[in-house]
Parts: C-alpha cells; structure tokens; sequence
C-alpha cells in the first residue's frame, strides 16, 4: 500500500515533534525539586500521543500543501483552503511557542545576574513580559530586590501568580519546586512586614498562607487568625515559626488525627520556641501514630 506525501510528512513531523515534547517534560522532570515531580514521568506517554496527533495534523496539512504546489492545475478547493489555515495558524502556534519559550529563558536569566534593584525596577517597569510570571519569579527571588519593588509585586491583582509554575523551558531559575511568585515574594529576606500583611489578608491560596504563617515578619495577630482556618498546610508554617504564639502552638495540638497531624507535631518537636509543656503533650500524642 503507497503511503501518500501527505501522510509521510505527518508522520515524520508527529514523531518530531512529540519526541521533542517528551524530552522537553523529561528535562524539566529532572529540573524540578519537587517530591511529586516524578509523577510526571506516569503521564509521559499520554503527552506524546497527544502531541504527536498535533504535530500529525501540522505535517499533513504541510504534505497536502506542499502536493498542491506541484500539482497542475491548482484547483483552490475547500480541502486545500482548510490545509492553508490549519497550516498556518499551527506554525504561528509552534514557531510563536518556542521563539517566546528561548526569549523569556534569556530574560529570566539575565534577571537572576542583575545586582542592582534599579535594573530589576526597569525590568518591571519597562519589559514587555513586565508582568509575566516568570519574569516576576525571578525578580521575587534576586537578593537584591528592595521592599518597595517586592510590595508592588504583591500587590498585582492577578491570580495566576498565586499558584505554581511550571515550564517545559527553564524559567524558575533556583525555584526548582515552582512555587507561586507570591510564595517567592514572602520568602525574600527583603519582603516588608506591611506587604506580608496585604498578602494575608488578600491571598486564598493555602500555600501562599502557609509561607506567612512561617515567616518572623508575621505579626501576632495575623498568626492566630491564621490558626483558625484550621488548614494543614498553614499549620506546618505555625508550628516552625519561632514567633508563633503558645496559645496558638496549643490549638495546633487539637487538631484531628490524621497523617498531616503527625507532621505537624514532628515540626513543633523541632521548633526550639516550642513551650516544655507543648512539647511533653506532642510527643505523647505522636505515640498514637
């Protein structure tokens, strides 16, 4: 059976380009720091089926065309019309793709380099990306960042930058875990306690209250109204933050038992500001375990 040169060239280009996906989420599998980064691995053959049926439909049209070309006489048809468009419109997606991928690795690089806050600032301020995560990842986690720039960050209403990151180019930098740019906000030795304070208030994000619930520029207040959202992971955060209130380290000990519990009480076990009567109770309650 003769394959035609449509059909050849969507195969060529599907294994092309779902091999090159593959690769692509491996090396960012191995970039990642994260404990369940390996799962990633279970969906690899999911994702080159899918790419590969992308790249697929991409190739034939390329072949479709390419034997319209030679063909005479050309006859514009509705077939070859709908070959132009996907053909097209699937090269802007791949070229557009890869070309802002290599263009904001160069940015995101050349922003962990920066010494000076003034060249992050114009960065902020001036960049085309100024307000792409992960532009704004790597200028949350430059040492150099002054708390001003760090409150604007803060104070940007958009909700992605409340949640993880990931990327099959390598764009987080030494945020290997691919936390939230907020989360990189709060954990810079630069972050103002007014602006750690707006995040409490304002962020939903159980990760993002989290790292405040451990950060020493917490205020006190702020850590017992945290407690009462009851969440495991604000909890962790409570129960490592030397700041944290006894009354607060004793309410931690109420919770439910449950394996994030355990972990909590191993963390007030290790807390040096952990009251002697908090830590006689946790490591009893531990035993249960």
């Amino acid at each position: 059976m003769k394959i035609s040169t449509s059909t050849k060239t969507g195969l060529v280009i599907g294994v092309i380009g779902a091999v090159t996906i593959s690769l692509l989420i491996v090396f960012s599998i191995f970039r990642s720091t994260s404990s369940t980064a390996a799962i990633g691995f279970v969906f690899i053959p999911i994702y080159f089926a899918i790419a590969f049926i992308g790249f697929f439909i991409l190739g034939y049209c390329i072949g479709y065309i390419k034997t319209w070309l030679a063909g005479a006489p050309r006859i514009f048809n509705f077939k070859i019309g709908l070959a132009f468009i996907i053909g097209i419109c699937g090269a802007i997606f791949v070229i557009g793709g890869l070309g802002k991928g290599l263009l904001l690795t160069s940015i995101t690089s050349r922003i962990s380099g920066m010494n000076t806050n003034q060249e992050l600032l114009n960065t902020f301020d001036n960049s085309y990306f100024k307000h792409n995560k992960f532009v704004l990842g790597a200028i949350a986690q430059n040492p150099v960042a002054s708390p001003e720039l760090l409150d604007r960050i803060a104070k940007l209403s958009d909700p992605s930058l409340h949640n993880g990151m990931g990327s099959l180019f390598p764009l987080l930098g030494e945020n290997r875990k691919g936390l939230a740019v907020m989360r990189l906000v709060v954990m810079n030795p630069n972050v103002s306690a007014d602006t750690i304070e707006y995040l409490a208030s304002t962020s939903q994000t159980d990760y993002v209250l989290s790292n405040i619930a451990g950060s020493p520029k917490t205020s006190i207040e702020t850590l017992r109204q945290l407690e009462t959202k009851k969440d495991s992971l604000i909890d962790w955060g409570l129960a490592q933050n030397q700041k944290t209130p006894p009354d607060v380290f004793a309410k931690l000990l109420e919770r439910e038992k449950y394996f994030t519990q355990r972990t909590t009480l191993e963390m007030l076990l290790r807390n040096p500001s952990t009251p002697p009567e908090i830590r006689t109770k946790a490591s009893e309650l531990l035993k249960e375990y």
